[in-house]
Order: structure tokens, then sequence, then C-alpha cells
């Protein structure tokens, strides 16, 4: 016999709005990583991200995609590894 439990977790829309917006720019990253990974980390690929995170939910997810875009990557461990291997040069 399985049992199964469900949790549902119930969001207001702008909290669904903003994590779309940042789902949008992670995802967006992996797709334009494999399609063109130059264009990655510049300022078109942001816009492009940007863009299609306000056309699917309006400033409220292009405020969840500005964190993705912006903070994460400085929160990651990823720079500070750059950094160290950096300076060990």
């Amino acid at each position: 016999m399985i049992i199964t439990v469900a949790f549902k977790l119930k969001t207001g829309k702008t909290i669904n709005k903003v994590l779309a917006g940042a789902g949008i720019v992670a995802l967006g990253s992996l797709v334009l990583g494999a399609i063109a990974p130059n264009m990655l980390g510049s300022t078109t690929g942001r816009i492009l991200e940007g863009a299609a995170a306000y056309g699917v939910g309006g400033i409220e997810s292009l405020a969840g995609a500005a964190v993705t875009m912006f903070i994460a990557p400085r929160a990651s461990g990823a720079t500070a590894l750059d950094n160290t291997l950096t300076q060990s040069l």
C-alpha cells in the first residue's frame, strides 16, 4: 500500500510572477549557453532574458529576472573560485 501526501504551497500572484521571471532567466541562460555561448553574459543576452520575463509576467517577472541576473551570480561559489584562481596566478 502506497500512501502519497501532496503538499501545495499557496502563494499570491505577485510571488508567482517573481518566481516565473527567475525561472525564465535560468532557463534562458541554459538555452543561450547552448545556442550562442558568446551571448550568455553580454548585455544583449541580459536584455533578451529580461524582455522574455517581462513578456510573461510584467514588471514582477522582470524583478525576479533582475535578481537572478545580477545578484545570484555574485553569491555563487563559481566567482569566488575564479577570483582565487586568478589571484594565485
